[in-house]
């Protein structure tokens, strides 16, 4: 494995593998996100983030997504150490970790919650670097946290914009400080909004275009490319150079389902030759809950187990 030097130390970075599996061509490794063993069937996310780790390791993964929500992160970071010990322990490379989403808005117009927002993602980054993982996913835009503070219009989306990359710009730093990378997540407007920051991916390009390459990129959710009928292929496309991290997802509805691969209408088979097309070599996330799904925790689990090997062995394509 890679070392990078950083502020905590030495963090340990996997040989990182591209494209569709082919003879004589490395495979990607893919990850999970840790939510999905820590969720219930409403979606909150009260489980062991420990246990957790436990349960991906035993489903044949070796990267994982953690998440700065839920139990531990009530009132910031927890210790990192037993999250190192877990890691060690079960050979997990903590290659992402989702930042706090709930309860910050880097967009926000109120000032004092920008700011607060900013230190919440800052502090996800220096525990992620505690435990060795490389790249933080970041919500640029969130709800409204104050009743006072409004909702995103036509009128208000640039100005919200704005202050989104004041927030990026001063988490720079932090990266600079840790090593740690930011993954800019293209979302979705929510019931409620006319418009959101960076819903698409020739956005967040033009969002990143002036801040560096090497700390700053984007995560692409394919699941929110649906929902914004966009084709997740070209999408992919745009993103290219720029593209650190994947949230793969299925879904049919009109809500962000989440659900695995083949229960829903997105065409992997376009998605993947996409991916070989621009040499993708971050990071592989199935981003999964088992809320929308007719099966447990454990089912879903499994179920994508059976499509992680698959795809390893044949490249990502559709599952029907």
């Amino acid at each position: 494995m890679a070392t990078k030097a950083c502020h905590y130390g030495v963090i340990q970075l996997p040989a990182f593998r591209t494209g569709r599996f082919k003879i004589g061509e490395t495979m990607p490794t893919y990850s999970i996100a840790s939510v999905l063993h820590m969720s219930d069937d409403t979606g909150d996310i009260n489980g062991d983030p420990i246990e957790a780790l436990r349960s991906v390791a035993a489903s044949g993964y070796s990267e994982v997504e953690l998440i700065a929500e839920g139990v531990g992160w009530e009132d910031g970071p927890p210790d990192s150490a037993p999250f190192r010990e877990a890691l060690e322990s079960t050979g997990l490379y903590p290659h992402t970790i989702h930042a706090p989403f709930r309860s910050i808005n880097l967009a926000s117009f109120d000032e004092g919650e920008r700011k607060e927002s900013v230190a919440q993602v800052a502090a996800a980054m220096r525990f992620h670097a505690e435990v060795g993982g490389r790249t933080i996913i970041i919500h640029p835009s969130g709800s409204p946290i104050s009743p006072d503070e409004p909702l995103y219009t036509l009128e208000n989306v640039g100005e919200a914009t704005e202050r989104a990359h004041r927030s990026i710009s001063e988490l720079l730093r932090v990266g600079e400080e840790t090593g740690v990378r930011m993954a800019l997540e293209n979302l979705v407007a929510k019931t409620g909004f006319e418009a959101r920051p960076l819903e698409t991916m020739q956005e967040l390009r033009s969002f990143i275009a002036g801040l560096p390459e090497e700390y700053v990129g984007i995560c692409h959710d394919i699941g929110h490319t649906r929902l914004r009928k966009l084709d997740v292929a070209n999408e992919t496309r745009i993103a290219s150079d720029r593209l650190y991290a994947l949230h793969i997802q299925d879904g049919s509805s009109d809500e962000d389902d989440h659900l695995p691969p083949g229960h829903g209408v997105i065409d992997f088979d376009s998605f993947g030759q996409a991916l070989d097309d621009i040499g993708f070599d971050g990071a592989w996330t199935m981003e999964v809950l088992a809320t929308n799904h007719p099966g447990t925790v454990e089912d879903v689990a499994i179920e994508l187990a059976t499509i992680r090997d698959r795809w390893i062995a044949e490249g990502i394509r559709n599952v029907r």
